[in-house]
C-alpha cells in the first residue's frame, strides 16, 4: 500500500513538473488580478483536483485538455464567489445606508413598491423559470446560469425568455388588479 502511495506521489509530481509552464500560461491568460483574484489560488485548486484524480486512480488520456478544463472550472468558481461576495457586500451596504438615511421620500416609496411588486411577480413564476429569473435579476448571464444550474444553454435560454414573458404578464396582471382597487 505504501509503495502504491509513493507511486501516486511521483506521478503527481511528474505531472506538475511536465505541465508547470502550461498551467501558468493558462491561468495568466485570464488576467485574474483585474478581478482581485490571486492566480496562485487557481493553481492550488488545480493541484488539489489533480491530486484527487490521481488518488482515485482515474484514467486521463489527454492531460493538457483535462488540466485546461480544471483551470476553467476553477476560474469560473472563483469568479462566481467574487460576484456573490460583491453582491452580498453591495446588498449589506444598501441595507446599512437605507437604515441610516431612512428616506421616506416619494421616490424611495416608489422604489420600494416597485421592488415589492417585482418580488411578488417573480414568486408567481413556475419553479425553474423563477430560479432563472432570480439569477438573471442578480446580473448572471445566460451562460453563467446554465453552468450554475447544470442545464444546457438552450434550456436556460428558453426558460429565461419564457420566464421574462411570464414576468411581464404577471406584472401586467398585478398592475391591472392594482388599478381596479383604486
Amino acid at each position: 500500500m505504501e509503495l502504491n502511495g509513493k507511486k501516486r506521489e511521483e506521478e503527481f509530481e511528474e505531472l506538475l513538473k511536465n505541465y508547470a509552464q502550461f498551467l501558468n500560461i493558462q491561468v495568466k491568460k485570464y488576467n485574474l488580478q483585474r478581478y482581485g483574484l490571486d492566480p496562485e489560488d487557481i493553481l492550488q485548486d488545480v493541484r488539489i483536483k489533480l491530486w484527487k484524480l490521481i488518488r482515485e486512480q482515474r484514467a486521463v488520456f489527454n492531460h493538457g485538455s483535462y488540466l485546461k478544463r480544471m483551470i476553467n472550472s476553477s476560474v469560473i468558481d472563483h469568479l462566481r464567489k467574487v460576484r456573490r461576495d460583491g453582491a452580498l457586500l453591495r446588498h449589506e451596504k444598501g441595507k446599512y445606508v437605507a437604515e441610516v438615511v431612512k428616506s421616506y421620500s416619494r421616490d424611495a416609496a416608489h422604489k420600494r413598491m416597485f421592488e415589492e411588486t417585482i418580488g411578488r411577480a417573480v414568486e408567481r413564476l413556475a419553479g425553474p423559470r423563477r430560479q432563472v429569473i432570480k439569477l438573471y435579476l442578480l446580473n448572471f448571464n445566460i451562460q453563467d446560469i446554465s453552468i450554475y444550474m447544470n442545464w444546457s444553454l438552450d434550456r436556460t435560454r428558453n426558460l429565461l425568455y419564457r420566464g421574462l414573458a411570464d414576468l411581464r404578464k404577471s406584472l401586467k396582471d398585478l398592475e391591472d388588479s392594482h388599478d381596479v382597487r383604486k
